[in-house]
């Protein structure tokens, strides 16, 4: 039997990773997101889901004909087939796969993939050339490498809900899976440069994504400012912590708005536009430093000059002063603005029940490439015959697979 997946088409490469072959074994969110963004710059991805249940976020809702939101467009550019890795022949046919791979992506428990006879130690005598890429809570090194963790459960964890919320009100879960969705980005970022490191050194190696580590890196300037000097960050709402005045306001119809007063420049424009002309002169007030000093004040000072506007004409007076300022949309409010329609965010792909589809898809723009969605996320086992039939099997052979329950 053949020792490779199925190769990208043999026309001339248009996207930098075509010809590149990821086995992409991960589940939910942010190994699907390392996978999708691979496929997007035009790697050969292959989904090996479980013959039991498969991907959870199949599950999730809301869902249109029972199709998923976040499935569709985390799995996006990718083929899939299911398959049993505890039966042996299950991962015998990944091991075949695996000699013909450049990068296989898993996000089991630390110890699971070791359990199947797959992890990276058996799977680099195989192929010394696979980049092996990991996703966990906590890493596959520490005290705590073995423990389970979910998106919420490491924004508590690692101290994001503790500056995520209300001042003096409950840890707030941040209303995006920033970790899960970070991790996979990292971890598309980090299988790029392990592939351009294998063509200086010929090796492949391990990739070691993590929820605690996306979240220690995302802290940035909280975590450096806690290392730099001691000061442990507090929630702020949509305060700024080095900033001031740079928060919501609301205005006299009910309506927010958001102020970026980021600099003693545009704080002398704000205050002027506002009528707080003497809190210019004012030395508690003059300097950045001084008005986060100062913090109660100032904001309170803008609060009662913006509570006496309506939104639409007070963002029209401050543009016109200069200062940076926007109405808090809903999401609806921001897909649908003009805006959103000219970017690479929002993209199409076409799907066999739901028919054309805007989905969010990769959010870069490249002047001489074009990371399209060329296929819909696929259905469960959908691919697994023309798998296995380029590693060389047979309709019998598969048929017989089948029946024992090792494919779907």
């Amino acid at each position: 039997m053949s020792t490779t997946i199925p190769g990208a088409a043999s026309a001339p490469p248009t996207l930098p990773l075509e010809g590149i072959r990821v086995l992409d074994l991960s589940r939910v969110l942010a190994g699907p997101v390392c996978g999708a963004m691979l496929g997007d710059m035009g790697a050969d991805v292959l989904k090996i889901e479980d013959i039991h249940g498969g991907d959870e976020s199949r599950t999730w809702p809301p869902q249109r004909e029972g199709e998923s939101g976040s499935y569709l467009m985390n799995n996006r550019n990718k083929r899939a087939m299911a398959l049993d890795l505890k039966a042996p022949e299950g991962a015998q046919i990944l091991l075949q796969l695996v000699r013909g791979a450049d990068v296989l992506i898993e996000n089991f428990r630390t110890g699971t993939m070791e359990s199947f006879g797959l992890g990276y130690e058996e799977l680099e005598r195989e192929n010394p050339r696979l980049i092996y890429c990991s996703v966990s809570a906590f890493g596959r090194s520490g005290p705590r490498a073995a423990e389970a963790g979910y998106e919420a459960l490491m924004q508590a964890f690692s101290g994001v809900m503790s500056i995520t919320g209300e001042p003096d009100s409950a840890p707030v879960r941040c209303g995006i899976s920033a970790l899960d969705i970070m991790t996979g980005t990292l971890c598309a970022f980090g299988a790029v440069n392990a592939i351009l490191h294998r063509q200086k050194t010929g090796l492949g190696q391990r990739v070691d994504g993590s929820l605690f580590d996306t979240a220690i890196g995302l802290l940035n300037f909280q975590a450096q400012n806690y290392l730099l000097t001691g000061t442990v960050p507090k929630a702020l709402g949509s305060a700024h912590p080095s900033l001031v005045p740079y928060r919501n306001f609301r205005c006299a119809d009910g309506q927010w708005i958001f102020i970026a007063g980021g600099n003693d420049r545009l704080w002398q424009r704000l205050a002027r536009a506002l009528g707080l002309d003497a809190m210019i002169e004012d030395a508690r007030y003059a300097t950045n430093i001084s008005r986060v000093a100062h913090r109660a004040e100032v904001e309170g000072a803008v609060a009662a000059a913006i509570v006496r506007h309506e939104r639409a004409p007070l963002l029209a007076m401050l543009e016109q002063a200069g200062v940076p300022a926007t109405p808090v949309n809903t999401i609806e409010q921001a897909l649908t603005d003009p805006q959103a329609a000219e970017r690479p965010s929002l993209r199409r792909m076409q799907h066999p029940k739901l028919g054309e589809l805007r989905v969010v898809g990769l959010p870069v723009g490249f002047s001489r490439m074009d990371p399209a969605i060329r296929r819909h996320a696929p259905g469960r086992g959908e691919h697994t015959d023309e798998v296995l039939a380029e590693l060389g099997y047979t309709a019998t052979q598969v048929a017989g697979l089948r029946e024992r329950k090792v494919v779907i």
